[in-house]
């Protein structure tokens, strides 16, 4: 490692480590479009072709009336709903991808460094038959330990949401709703 710890970021290929998540959320958005396009056609269309016509719903519906002459009756509708309009299509975006990204350098360097230094000293007494000697000895050491590490992190967060349901299927609901109250017949006989 160099004596610069910041020089260890050139190395880093850090366009790839921040862009790469964000375009792989923008190839994942892509393929939530295409699930959603095939599953659309396959929902709409017969055998998921325009040319073969819709896929519908077809069914009666009793609805009372109310006659010029104030009388009630029930006559049947016929109700044709597309499909498309019906059922829920599961339309997922990504909502929100965030990459964070987080680099540690710490330059750990091991060096170490030893010095050690020793002295030995002797003294000698003697007086009135009496002897003593005192002997020492002195010892100094010194040492220096560095190491280095380096640490990378990056995280992505991505939501999908759902989108809201189709407004062919709040206009039907309301219509069903609608069948309970009767309405007036206009002209004469029907």
């Amino acid at each position: 490692m160099s004596d610069n710890p910041g020089k260890s970021f050139a190395s880093l290929p850090i366009s790839q480590l921040i862009c790469g998540p964000i375009i792989a959320v923008a190839q994942g958005q892509s393929e939530l479009c295409r699930v959603y396009l095939d599953y659309l056609f396959e929902l709409a269309f017969k055998d998921g072709n325009p040319d073969n016509g819709i896929n519908s719903v077809k069914f009666k519906l009793p609805r009372q009336i109310v006659t010029p002459t104030g009388d009630t009756k029930t006559i049947e509708l016929e109700i044709e709903a597309p499909l498309l309009s019906l059922v829920p299509v599961p339309a997922f975006t990504m909502d929100e991808a965030t990459v964070q990204f987080t680099m540690e350098i710490t330059d750990v360097k091991t060096d170490t460094n030893s010095s050690s230094s020793s002295l030995d000293t002797t003294a000698k007494f003697s007086a009135w038959g009496f002897t003593s000697s005192v002997t020492g000895k002195v010892t100094t050491s010194r040492e220096n330990t560095r190491s280095t590490d380096q640490t990378a992190k990056y995280d992505i967060f991505a939501r999908a949401a759902q989108q809201p349901a189709a407004e062919g299927m709040a206009k039907l609901t309301s219509l069903f709703a609608s069948v309970m109250e009767p309405i007036e017949a206009s002209g004469s006989g029907s």
